[in-house]
Formats: C-alpha cells, structure tokens, sequence
C-alpha cells in the first residue's frame, strides 16, 4: 500500500521528493538557498536545512552566497532528510561528496544554526566553535543579526 501511495504521489505531483536525490547545482541564490537540476531536467529549489544564513542585503550576505558557492555551484550533490516548505522548496541536508554543506557554512561561519526548527547538537557545538574561533561572520560582532531578526525590520 506505501508503494501505491508513493507512485501515486509521483504521478500526481512530481515536484515533490521523496527519497535521497541527486541534482546538479545551477544557481545559488543565497547562503542557504540554491537550484539545482534534477532528473529529466527539472529544476529543484533547495533550502539548506538546519541553517539560517546571512539575506542578501544584510552584513555577510554576499560572502554566504559566494561560500555556498565554491562549495556546491556545477556539482553534484546529494539532497537527505528532504521535506517540502511552505514555499515549495525542497528542505535538505545537502552533500557535496562526504562534505555536508550544511554543517560546513555552520563551521566556516557563514550560518547560524537554525534552533528554533533544530535541535541537532553537532550543529550546535559547530557554531559555538565559529564563534570563539570568530570564523566568517563572527569576526564582525558589531554589525552581524540573526537573519530571522534581520528579516522583522525589513518587512515591517
């Protein structure tokens, strides 16, 4: 029956994912968010899950961007734990290889670690790390905020 349900699933709405994927990145939007080509061509919009990067406009933005960048643009990479939001983008643990992305952008300090939807501890120690190792956007702590922060005041 979970196989029907599945194949179903797939006839009838083929954006969603249900298993590891691999995909092809072609655009990295920001610090935690990319595109990538899947099977048959189709485009996959990607959210990095248990991160919060820097938006573009606000301090260290850009260099999130370019950091996810050099990690993943025209690679391949595999997309685990996937989950859609309500955006529609694929919510994934994402590798480049054996390098998880995620945990990488934490430890370079391009992210923060995204506790209020995570409760990973190896993402938690990561950023605690870059913070007194002041990698990335920890060097700067006068000008960095919280990118759920960052986001109140602009739409406001």
């Amino acid at each position: 029956m979970k196989i029907l349900l599945k194949t179903v699933g797939l006839l009838f709405f083929p954006c969603l994912v249900f298993a590891d994927t691999q995909c092809i990145a072609v655009k990295v939007s920001d610090g935690d968010t990319f595109t990538c080509k899947g099977t048959y061509q189709r485009l996959i919009q990607v959210r990095l899950a248990d991160i919060d990067a820097p938006e573009s406009g606000q301090a260290y933005g850009n260099q999130a961007r370019k950091k996810l960048n050099s990690l993943i643009y025209k690679k391949t990479v595999r997309l685990t734990n996937e989950r859609q939001d309500k955006y529609g983008r694929v919510v994934a643990t994402v590798f480049s290889g054996s390098l998880n992305v995620n945990l990488a952008m934490i430890e370079q300090g391009y992210a923060w670690h995204y506790k209020r939807y995570s409760n990973n501890a190896e993402y938690a120690a990561a950023m605690q790390q870059a913070q007194q190792g002041r990698r990335g956007l920890w060097a700067d702590k006068g000008r960095i905020i919280k990118p759920e922060q960052w986001r109140r005041k602009v739409t406001k």
